[in-house]
């Protein structure tokens, strides 16, 4: 198991550096550039963009490693006809649409040390829900799996770290809860225990406490996430990843990319 997730961080690290670093992403970054007026040179801001391309391309790999390390473990089946699924239209009631809206502008304007308690009353309100008027949006589901033994099923929204704006922020935890929403009505849970949402951060960093949604209970952070539903230790895909990022070889690619635009 740990030499088959080594092969997969060094085959995404790779074929992120190559996608990126190809003559028509830095072409067209090139031309992005030319038509803007800043105090950094261009060779400079267009580097940057290649390197800003990669890190949004390794958040997206954090989705694929955690379905990885889900599916190779037989405690769970990963429900493939929702998980991974990107921009499907979902529908939620309105009232379960007013009442997160509600419960959002509450946790806005209020100070509550009942956190845990009042998400857990908010869940169980989107169940009792039977209204049938509904509403559509678009939204993608990074992993929905479930325990094979109990049958509860866990819904991951999956970002590599806690450093959102306050803006982003907001809407990533009402994208999260109106997901859970849309899941709740199709997969026809009727029990609070028989459903979890996660907000799942990589990396165990903590920027600043979330209001929204009850930090023990649904937000996992990397070790605590590992330690609980993995047999994978976390810290030692830390340590790989960390290692990989200073050996040699990495450290050559980039200086090479580096050289190429630097010289163009």
């Amino acid at each position: 198991m740990q030499n088959k997730i080594e092969e997969t961080i060094n085959q995404a690290v790779q074929n992120m550096i190559k996608k990126t670093s190809n003559n028509s992403k830095t072409n067209k970054l090139i031309l992005k550039h030319n038509a803007k007026i800043h105090f950094i040179p261009q060779k400079y801001r267009v580097f940057g963009g290649l390197l800003q391309s990669m890190n949004i391309q390794f958040g997206n790999f954090i989705e694929e490693l955690m379905a990885l390390l889900i599916s190779e473990d037989r405690r769970y089946e990963i429900i493939k006809k929702y998980s991974g699924k990107k921009s499907n239209t979902f529908k939620i009631s309105v009232s379960n649409e007013r009442t997160i809206d509600n419960y959002i502008t509450k946790c806005q304007t209020e100070d509550s040390d009942f956190l845990d308690i009042n998400f857990i009353n908010l869940i169980n309100n989107i169940i009792a829900d039977n209204n049938k008027e509904t509403i559509s949006f678009k939204h993608d589901i990074d992993l929905l799996f479930k325990n094979k033994e109990n049958g509860v099923i866990y819904y991951l929204e999956i970002k590599y770290n806690d450093d959102h704006d306050t803006g982003k922020f907001v809407d990533i935890n009402r994208k999260f809860i109106k997901t859970s929403a849309y899941l709740i009505d199709e997969l026809n849970i009727t029990e609070f225990g028989q459903f979890k949402p996660i907000l799942f951060f990589f990396n165990n960093k903590k920027m600043k406490g979330n209001i929204y949604v009850s930090e023990n209970l649904n937000i996992y952070r990397g070790k605590r996430f590992f330690d609980e539903f993995l047999n994978v230790d976390y810290n030692d895909v830390e340590k790989y990843m960390s290692e990989l990022s200073e050996n040699h070889e990495t450290i050559e690619v980039f200086n090479t990319l580096y050289n190429q635009i630097m010289n163009m």
